[in-house]
Order: structure tokens, then sequence, then C-alpha cells
């Protein structure tokens, strides 16, 4: 009975649990809906939940000055967020912020899910496995930030929405995308421009279509593909292949 309802989240790692650990924690979930762009935790907020997506996106940002829009990882149907706690860290270093989709949930209290993990390593190694795919995310966001022109910055972010897009189309603006790589907005749209003349793309108001994602993945060159190749190994096999 388990598994079957197991097998029907569309979260990727509570799929990937063995049922003994999904049944622990799958009895405490609640269901939780945010509306497009709401603000989930603040940065420096109290944590209070952990949260595993199972539509849309989760957008974790850090202050930039006076944007506040920085992007430091994305989160949808192969995670969960809150982590900081499961570290004895009670506070959200991040702004946790839905997509323009909106986002539902699975969700539970963060003091329930410390006792279950405390008594199950195995659930605490799974829950640290994908952790450890968001850190290799991180540190592949501040190389290309460091090294990459705009172009493969952009290319790298699109294949990463694309990867956690429930219908394959991408929702958001080109104003989303500046803010996410802290450019200016006609810097994306000449960009984009440029991808939608060679065919990678097709661009309309809110929303990107992938057209050729081998064709894309080449322009985000090494940027892209560590972190997902970490997650297709240690947790469940979920991103696209280039």
């Amino acid at each position: 009975m388990v598994a079957g309802i197991q097998k029907d989240t569309a979260n990727i790692l509570l799929r990937s649990l063995s049922p003994p650990d999904y049944a622990s924690i799958s009895r405490h979930f609640t269901c939780v809906v945010f509306a497009p762009r709401v603000t989930i935790v603040r940065a420096g907020q109290s944590i209070e939940f952990l949260d595993f997506p199972e539509s849309g996106i989760l957008a974790l940002n850090s202050d930039a000055g006076a944007r506040p829009a920085c992007l430091t990882a994305l989160v949808g149907r192969e995670g969960y967020v809150g982590w900081s706690a499961l570290m004895d860290v009670g506070l959200s270093s991040y702004h946790i912020r839905a997509g323009r989709e909106g986002v539902r949930c699975l969700r539970i209290e963060m003091s329930r899910m410390l006792r279950l993990v405390n008594e199950r390593p195995s659930l605490r190694t799974s829950l640290m496995r994908f952790l450890h795919s968001v850190m290799i995310q991180m540190n592949a966001t501040i190389v290309s930030s460091k090294t990459d022109p705009i172009e493969r910055r952009l290319a790298r972010l699109i294949l990463m929405h694309h990867d956690r897009a429930n219908d394959g189309d991408i929702c958001v603006t080109h104003q989303d995308l500046a803010d996410m790589l802290v450019v200016r907005r006609a810097s994306i749209t000449d960009a984009l421009h440029v991808m939608e003349g060679n065919q990678l793309i097709a661009s309309s108001r809110n929303r990107l279509v992938m057209r050729n994602r081998p064709g894309l993945c080449t322009v985000a060159g090494d940027g892209y593909g560590v972190a997902e190749e970490h997650y297709s190994q240690y947790v469940a096999p979920l991103f696209a292949a280039c």
C-alpha cells in the first residue's frame, strides 16, 4: 500500500526513498499550494517546515544590493527546501520564492522531521545526498558567474528551468532572467533573440519553449551537467540528457 502511494508522488526524491523511510514521513505530510512569486521564507526567518515540491519551481535568492533576486539555486520536484534546520541551523540563509506558475508542495513540520532523521540514518543519508547536489549546483553558479559570458549563463539557467518544468515549457519573463543573473534586461533580450535565430528556443510573452536542447547544452558548455549527473547517480534519474 505504501509503495503504491509512494509511486504516485511527483517528487522524485520522495519516490527514491526506501518504502520504510517514505512510510515514516508520508503519514505526516500536508499539501500546501503557494501562489505565483510569493516568498515562502525570507532570509533570517526561522525554518519551521521541510517542503518537497511536486509541481512548480522554487528559487533561492540572495540579496545583491538593491536587487533582491540574485539566484543562488533552483529546486523543483527533484528535492526539498529547509535543509539548514537539518544541520541545526534554524534560520534560513536565503529568500525562497515560488516561480511564476506557483508551487505545490508536500510539507512536514521540522520538529517532527528532525526526530525522524535521528531515528532513521538511511533517511538522513538520502536527504543529505540531495543537498550535496545542490551544493554542486551552487558551486557551478559561482564559477559560471565569474567566468562565462551572458549567453552561456543564460543557456544554463534555461536548461535548469527546463529540467524542473512539469510540461516542458518555462514560465519566466526577460526581467526574471535578468534579475536571477544580475544583468541588464536588454542583455537578456539580445541573447534570447540570438537563441531564437539559431532555433534553440521559441519565446513568447512570459514563456520559453525548448526547441533544441542539445544545441542549448552546447552553448551552456561545462557550466551545466555536473550537478545533474551527481543527482542522477546518487539520488535518482531525472534530468534530461544533453
